[in-house]
């Protein structure tokens, strides 16, 4: 099988055909750049297309980065390989920038992948001498990246020599391997070990720049971590401290489970402080769960989180976004109702209360034409 593989999500734009069932590279253009992806990606891929001698009806699928790195560039890639394969009637899977940028490195070694992430942070992932990710994708100071790092491990990428300066340990190496996703290197790698194949960008940190509408002196030191089922523990344990009725770690594995479904905690100085849960399908998408612990309440943590999960549901095509709330919740429909919700429909009796039941409010917001 042909697969056409893509890459803008961090210093660099690369495309290539790889024929995965021969085991070559057909064709492949990698350019270094900081900015211009969305003018080079388009040419690029009709350069490989043309150099490999395959059409586009002899492409299989298209592999393409989902993130960490620049919030236009992941964009931008994932538009691009949705567009392409609904137009050729093909699939298209994800895999993460870390995870591409290990598919450099070709030693047989414990190996951790480390790039810039601007503001004193460093976007992590740590693989085994296998390649099998051992640790998600995290936000984290180069000093918290470094720790726990098993004896002999190789660092690579772009904030590598800082990880290896901060650890002050004489057993870890430089890697030699390029520090961005390499097209022709990671594409065998998303198909074969089934990649994402419902494309959302990987967002572990909002935009340098604060959502609209965040209040004065909100938290300046928020990072957005994408969870999945590992941080099952995680996520109950905020979601205890935040409600009455606190799901369990099995519950939030079992609904993370249910394809379209992801969850994003809120990390203030690395600290678990909020988690947001979210199910799409198709253009539209419901808030399952949001809260924050107590302790953080009125930070504008939640104003955050959900502003800038907004905005990537945009991004994402979703036209319309969905939440319940309960009617003695003012302060969360306060919130709701900053950002643009507004009441639909109501739910008789839909929470279960000490003294009885309660109403829920269902509101919603259409993203089209909408800032958060």
């Amino acid at each position: 099988m042909n697969i056409l593989s893509l890459d803008t999500a961090m210093g660099a734009c690369s495309a290539a055909v790889i024929d995965i069932g021969h085991g070559f590279v057909r064709a492949e253009l990698c350019e270094p750049m900081q900015r211009g992806h969305a003018e080079a990606l388009a040419p690029m891929v009709a350069q490989v297309m043309k150099a490999s001698g395959r059409a586009f009806r002899d492409i299989g699928c298209i592999a393409v980065t989902t993130g960490p790195g620049t919030f236009t560039g992941t964009r931008l890639g994932l538009a691009f390989a949705q567009g392409l394969a609904r137009s050729c009637g093909i699939p298209a899977v994800g895999i993460d920038s870390l995870s591409a940028i290990a598919a450099n490195e070709p030693a047989n070694v414990p190996l951790l992948v480390a790039s810039d992430a601007g503001n004193g942070h460093v976007y992590a992932a740590a693989f085994d001498d296998m390649r099998r990710q051992v640790q998600a994708p995290r936000v984290s100071t180069a000093s918290m990246a470094a720790q726990n790092l098993p004896q002999g491990c190789w660092i690579a990428g772009t904030a590598a020599r800082t990880i290896i300066e901060a650890s002050g340990r004489p057993d870890l190496t430089l890697s030699a391997a390029e520090s961005h996703p390499i097209a022709s290197r990671f594409g065998h790698v998303a198909v074969t070990q089934q990649g994402q194949t419902v494309l959302r960008p990987l967002y572990l940190r909002p935009p340098d720049a604060k959502p609209p509408g965040q209040p004065a002196g909100a938290s300046g030191n928020l990072t957005f971590e994408a969870a999945g089922t590992a941080a099952a523990e995680v996520l109950a344990e905020l979601h205890g401290e935040a409600f009455q009725s606190g799901w369990s770690a099995a519950e939030f594995q079992s609904l993370l489970n249910v394809p379209g479904t992801s969850a994003t905690i809120a990390l203030d100085r690395g600290r678990p402080t909020g988690l947001l849960l979210t199910r799409q399908a198709g253009d539209e998408a419901e808030i399952i769960t949001i809260g924050t612990r107590p302790a953080d309440q009125r930070k504008g943590i939640a104003l955050q989180l959900l502003s800038t999960h907004l905005s990537n549901l945009t991004h994402l095509a979703v036209r319309r976004v969905f939440l319940e709330v309960a009617v003695s919740n003012a302060a969360a429909q306060s919130l709701y109702r900053k950002l643009g919700f507004r009441e639909v429909a109501r739910r008789k009796g839909y929470y279960t209360r000490a003294g009885g039941r309660e109403d829920a409010i269902v509101l919603s917001r259409d993203t089209a034409g909408q800032g958060p």
